[in-house]
């Protein structure tokens, strides 16, 4: 089944055409990959945009990997704490530790911030 013809007022029909310099250019790559569109569809809306700003919800990807890395440090300290209160005794090494995780957390939220 073929998919229903738009209205005459719904086709886009009509192109604009116009050049930008290297660095317009990548500022509007780089603002539409941050709203995660193409760079035509970024420069259509801004040109809707009528007396309105445009509004473009982006959301932070992280990678994968990372999360799940942090999902094991953190199985392991709940591991650590629940032998502390089991055993009431706890490692010197737990505060030198937990400060080291709270670096690389602090660190791979900056890169992350980089990249946006």
């Amino acid at each position: 089944m073929s998919r229903p013809a738009k209205s005459a007022d719904a086709k886009r029909s009509r192109q604009v055409i116009f050049r930008l310099t290297a660095e317009e250019y990548d500022r509007l790559c780089s603002a539409a990959a941050r709203a995660h569109l193409p760079p035509n569809e970024l420069a259509r809306r801004l040109s809707r945009r009528g007396p309105k700003h445009l509004v473009v919800k982006t959301y932070r990807h992280c990678d994968p990997a990372f999360l799940k890395r942090i999902d094991q440090i953190g199985h392991n300290l709940n591991q650590l704490v629940k032998n502390a209160h089991i055993f009431g005794r706890i490692s010197p090494n737990i505060e030198r530790l937990c400060d080291d995780i709270n670096r690389l957390i602090d660190e791979a939220v900056e890169d992350s911030a980089d990249d946006c």
